[in-house]
């Protein structure tokens, strides 16, 4: 008798009603953990309305599962182990951890049978707590849940199925369909309220209500964070098992560090060794890590300048504060001596080609070199040009998107005439300030303006990873939005560059004058929201003195506009604020370095209304309101205001000292030529990437450059033309000149070496948001790769000089592991083929190479990652309900 309560508790887990219990439970408890581990960061009104929606995927389980249970115990059974593990580990990780669980990221793992193994030994403990605490609510739950399922769903059923209902009782009067339930289980069954008498039209009418809510619910409900907070088991597992998942979506290669898979261009033969009369610290890849060591230069202020960690350490490497850089024994310490710690060097840089002793350009030495000849660069703007496709800036008569214009026209009659927009004066100020003939037959200046480079592809058609590339000469990260911020950004960026200029000034005679003695001041200014991703943080790191954004102009209420779109007002409410930073540097001796982020040519597209009607830039589907012809209208809006700024300059008499960058962030596709989307988020095509860049000046004599390459080289060739053109005093150009030969990039005023002892200059394009495509280009060759990281999509291959809109890629599903290469060899012979080759392998390493620069080790999606980072890449509403 002493042994019966164990005995019925034996008895009653077995039972059916007790796994679905354990089940139910499982399920439940890791679904509220799941959902309430987002409340921190959710506005809790948006919380508790959507809350319902959030359960729609668990009721359907719930449910589903009782229709299982009744018919078969085998699964049954192979449910509550699937969910019932599966809600475990997920809680067992949270506890240890507080992160969730990404099934996704499992299935490397359980490949190696050692590694699999041994994560499950390490929460073993956690979860068998878990396992029995569930376990035990379950059994006083026992067979409430099981019973409550069945009532509920056979009174839903006999309400919206009446005659199946009473025919389906009939037949089990005359056979028990659950014969093969326990015998208690049977009696509860039998003996439940389930015939009781209720009015069907009442429970219908509640039906259609309570399905009504959550229809209405999830159709208003925002994507984010909410579709995430709905996932439950099995899905999100069964999700895993049959998704196909890259290895390079994982957050770091699961077989060790990723060697140069080129080494035979990096031996010791080929290496650049550092010579007495040249700044350049040498190339010398393969030289062990600890052994490439920085000297402290003399101009490094006492008190750590931001951007400069590296010099004050003495390593360009982020080595563990325990870390003997001397110690002789160091390689024996390391299991993989080529395995770099976080940080860059271009030193043992295998893909850097420096131009840095290479002389300046012809056009620019010459220019120089004349008597009574002068440039003088007190004052630098760059100009940010959102979604500004080199196509546009300047628009080419008789080029390609000009031919689909005027092509437009020909065939369609159903607009009127005096609506077609005069194409000539789409980009009337591109011209001056790229001096491209555009064949409209435009008075511009030949003979002086500055530099013009064709061939740029922006590092990465998301805004804030390019401005990394700009204004910081770094190759942003692959992975999705803006997690550069989480770790060290490995060179100075410009205002940081310009501080460590103004500390050198502090010790100098108040005697001395000059212009090249004033101070630097660095001013960020734009009319939309700083509150995209993680902008604002961005900005502060890289230390401007000033911000001026959309935040900002509503503060000091001087606004005379509406907003224009959803990210702010119109650029024309900036104009006060350029001149009075310009007049403000000339008044105080100041030199002003102005970054400048143009956002009306941002979709929606929109223009204000001082602009005007829009006007019809083709005469088919895409002229009125489709959104090429929207931007187009913009960007002869964008256009207009260079002009004004270039007005600013002028009539504060300054034009003659102030370089004008002028440069578009990324590109944008319209579903032109072959790509049918009409974004960039996900969208590896080119027409995502070629962007405008120069350098205007007028002063500088006009050079066109034609170089594949990204923004890399902005920051280089900004700081060479202030030491080139005299535009530094002593001690700030040795600063320069120690700075320049450290960036990847190569300085445009000099010969640009596009390739070195068969090395090329190789290019990265990261496609928006960051985790799903990776672009490969070189400078030796006009040949584009991409590479699907985390996307399911093909590889692609173009030559961009023959088939410049990607008309005819080469396209496969596997890459070179499949048949890509013989594909490309057929369409462009063996050059191409071998191109490609080395494409694929310089690719998939730089995807690991970039991670290990930047320290960075989480996931490559946003999805990937902890619960903190599902707002990454959106904006900081002003309302709760903007949402």
């Amino acid at each position: 008798m002493h042994f019966l309560p164990f005995a019925r508790v034996a008895q009653a887990t077995r039972s059916r009603s007790f796994l679905y219990s354990l089940m139910i439970t499982a399920l439940l408890s890791a679904k509220l953990l799941h959902v309430f581990s987002h409340l921190p960061p959710t506005p809790i009104v948006l919380f508790v309305l959507y809350f319902p929606t959030f359960l729609t995927p668990d009721i359907f389980v719930i449910f589903a599962s009782r229709f299982i249970f009744q018919r078969s115990r085998i699964l049954a059974f192979l449910l509550c182990i699937i969910i019932t593990f599966g809600a475990t580990a997920q809680i067992g990780l949270f506890v240890e951890t507080g992160a969730e669980l990404r099934w996704t990221m499992l299935g490397r793992i359980s490949q190696e049978a050692k590694g699999f193994v041994g994560m499950l030994l390490t929460g073993l403990r956690n979860t068998s707590m878990i396992l029995a605490v569930l376990a035990v609510v379950a059994y006083f739950l026992t067979p409430f849940l099981y019973d409550t399922a069945y009532r509920i769903t056979n009174t839903c059923f006999s309400a919206i199925f009446p005659r199946l209902a009473r025919r389906t009782r009939r037949t089990q009067d005359n056979y028990n369909l659950l014969s093969f339930e326990d015998e208690e289980e049977d009696e509860a069954i039998k003996t439940s309220p389930q015939r009781e008498a209720f009015s069907p039209v009442w429970v219908r009418i509640k039906l259609i209500a309570v399905a009504a809510i959550f229809i209405i619910l999830h159709s208003i409900r925002p994507n984010i964070p909410f579709n995430h907070m709905t996932t439950t088991l099995p899905f999100t597992m069964l999700d895993a098992i049959f998704s196909k998942r890259s290895p390079m979506c994982d957050p770091s290669p699961t077989d060790g560090p990723v060697h140069f898979p080129l080494g035979y261009l990096t031996s010791e033969n080929l290496w650049v060794r550092p010579t007495p009369e040249s700044r350049n610290r040498g190339w010398m890849p393969g030289t062990y890590w600890w052994n490439v060591t920085r000297e402290r230069p003399s101009w490094l202020p006492q008190e750590e300048a931001p951007g400069f960690a590296k010099w004050y350490r003495g390593s360009s490497f982020q080595v563990p504060a325990q870390e003997d850089l001397q110690d002789q024994r160091a390689p024996s310490r390391h299991q993989y001596p080529h395995h770099h710690p976080p940080g860059y060097d271009s030193v043992i840089d295998p893909l850097k080609i420096s131009n840095f002793d290479e002389p300046l350009l012809d056009e620019l030495q010459k220019a120089l070199n004349k008597e009574n000849s002068r440039v003088d660069i007190r004052h630098v703007i760059i100009l940010n040009l959102e979604s500004t496709r080199k196509d546009v800036f300047p628009l080419t008569k008789d080029g390609r998107l000009h031919q689909e214009m005027e092509k437009s026209w020909k065939g369609y009659k159903k607009r009127d005439a005096p609506k077609r927009a005069d194409f000539s004066q789409l980009s009337v100020n591109a011209e001056t300030i790229t001096g491209e003939d555009t064949g409209f037959g435009r008075e511009i200046n030949r003979t002086h303006g500055g530099i013009n480079v064709k061939g740029v592809h922006s590092a990465s058609a998301f805004t804030l990873k390019s401005l990394l590339a700009s204004h910081c000469g770094v190759n942003p990260l692959p992975v999705d939005f803006l997690e550069e911020l989480e770790t060290e950004i490995y060179q100075p960026c410009l205002p940081q560059i310009l501080k460590v200029l103004n500390a050198q000034k502090k010790a100098k005679s108040a005697a001395e004058d000059s212009w090249k003695q004033g101070p630097w001041k660095s001013i960020s200014m734009q009319a939309g929201t700083g509150g995209l991703d993680r902008q604002a943080q961005l900005m502060e790191y890289m230390n401007f003195d000033e911000g001026i954004d959309r935040e900002y102009l509503q503060k000091t209420n001087t606004i005379k506009g509406p907003e224009v779109n959803y990210l702010g007002y119109s650029e024309k409410e900036l104009k006060p604020y350029i001149r009075k930073a310009l007049s403000d540097a000339e008044q105080n001796g100041e030199r002003l370095f102005l970054s400048h982020i143009t956002t009306s040519t941002h979709h929606p597209w929109s223009t204000p209304e001082d602009f005007g009607e829009h006007e019809d830039y083709f005469g088919d589907s895409r002229g009125g309101k489709s959104p090429f012809n929207r931007y187009l209208n913009t960007i002869k809006f964008e256009d207009q205001w260079v002009g004004d700024i270039l007005d600013i300059i002028k009539d504060l008499g300054v034009a003659d000292k102030t370089l004008v960058v002028v440069l578009g962030d990324h590109g944008f596709a319209f579903g032109d030529a072959t790509s049918s989307m009409t974004t960039t988020y996900a969208n590896p095509h080119v027409s995502s990437f070629p962007i405008p860049l120069s350098f205007y000046h007028p002063q500088l004599p006009r050079v066109s450059l034609s170089a594949s390459i990204t923004q890399l080289s902005i920051v280089p060739t900004i700081l060479d033309l202030l030491a080139s053109t005299g535009s530094l005093d002593a001690p700030d150009n040795e600063v320069v000149q120690d700075l320049i030969p450290e960036y990847e990039g190569q300085s445009l005023i000099r010969r640009f070496i596009p390739s070195r002892d068969g090395r090329q200059v190789w290019g990265f394009n990261v496609v928006n948001p960051g985790g799903t495509h990776l672009s490969v280009i070189s400078a030796a060759h006009p040949y584009r790769y991409v590479i699907p990281t985390c996307e399911p999509s093909q590889f692609s291959f173009s030559n961009l000089e023959l088939d410049p809109s990607e008309a005819h890629a080469v396209t496969d599903w596997e890459g070179i592991s499949g048949k890509i290469n013989e594909k490309v060899l057929k369409a462009y012979g063996e050059e191409a083929a071998r191109w490609v080759v080395e494409a694929d392998k310089v690719g998939r390493w730089y995807l690991w190479e970039a991670r290990r620069r930047w320290g960075y080790w989480s996931g490559t999606r946003r999805e990937d990652r902890g619960i903190e980072h599902l707002d990454d890449g959106y904006f900081k509403h002003d309302h709760w309900w903007d949402t």
